[in-house]
């Protein structure tokens, strides 16, 4: 009886250690990005605030609509914006999405920011702000891509990404992440946008 006993202790003790052995390496292989259970389009951020529309004109006008899928209020003051079309970054400071504070600032390649998220202190969820960029600065066809920086106070730590074991998203991730012109700011949102 004794014997048995022993026997099914073991047998327990090798399958747990089994159990265990395999969901650690399902794990690490999700999180090497091996596969993914989540849909991956490499983005560095979630959407927070998206491109919902770019309006070209007859001139080329290249105004970008975006609007705030948050939860929570953003502090608009807080919020700078960089815009790529066809993964090249275009020459538009966009260093505050506050209406009142941008005007005085130096800036180019943006003529003007409105709507209702850059009047107040706030990006509200749903509210939209329009960026009028320089004209011909993006063409029907173009894919644009708006990175979205939130200031941080206090430590900036990288989260740990998806998909280690790519080397353009790592390079991607390591330079977009945390905005290297200006001090303590962080990626909050990255949206595509085919134009």
């Amino acid at each position: 009886m004794q014997c048995d006993a022993a026997e099914s202790t073991t047998h327990g003790t090798i399958l747990m250690t089994v159990i265990v052995v395999i969901a650690c390496i399902i794990l690490l292989a999700f999180l090497l990005g091996f596969f993914n259970f989540f849909k991956n389009n490499d983005s560095l951020a979630p959407p927070h605030i998206k491109i919902i529309g770019v309006n070209h004109g007859t001139k080329y006008e290249s105004q970008v609509i975006i609007r705030s899928y948050s939860s929570e209020e953003l502090e608009n003051d807080l919020l700078m914006a960089k815009i790529f079309v066809n993964d090249e970054e275009l020459l538009a400071c966009i260093y505050t999405l506050n209406g009142h504070n941008f005007i005085p600032t130096r800036h180019y390649g943006v003529k003007f920011i409105g709507g209702s998220g850059c009047r107040g202190l706030y990006f509200s969820p749903r509210e939209t702000i329009i960026i009028d960029l320089k004209n011909g600065y993006i063409r029907p066809g173009d894919k644009v891509t708006i990175f979205i920086y939130q200031k941080y106070d206090g430590e900036i730590y990288l989260p740990l990404p998806g998909n280690l074991l790519n080397r353009k998203y790592m390079e991607r991730y390591l330079n977009e992440f945390v905005y290297k012109d200006i001090k303590g700011y962080r990626l909050y949102s990255e949206h595509h946008f085919n134009a």
